[in-house]
């Protein structure tokens, strides 16, 4: 069974092999490739649409309880990421 997750740009529920995940590293937010950093983490959609929303609705400071910078975001990280990853999605 796979765990189920909330996406913090659209807030609906998915699988986590269908999220990706950031977490903060001191102060810096960044994106756990492999998902195995400690820590606080927030999932999010890999959508152009979630991942607008979220930084509209300041969805990581919600999701770490802090002020967090979000200026070195970009979503062509993420697309990268999830591309890379490619058939791994899902196979764990």
């Amino acid at each position: 069974m796979v765990p189920i997750r909330t996406c913090i740009g659209c807030r609906s529920q998915t699988e986590q092999d269908s999220a990706v995940r950031f977490v903060l590293d001191g102060d810096q937010l960044v994106l756990d490739a492999e998902r195995r950093m400690p820590g606080r983490g927030a999932w999010l959609h890999p959508s152009s649409e979630c991942f607008e929303t979220a930084l509209k609705r300041r969805a990581f400071n919600r999701a770490f309880r802090r002020p967090v910078s979000v200026a070195q975001l970009a979503f062509e990280d993420i697309e990268h990421m999830t591309k890379h990853r490619g058939k791994r999605v899902g196979k764990r």
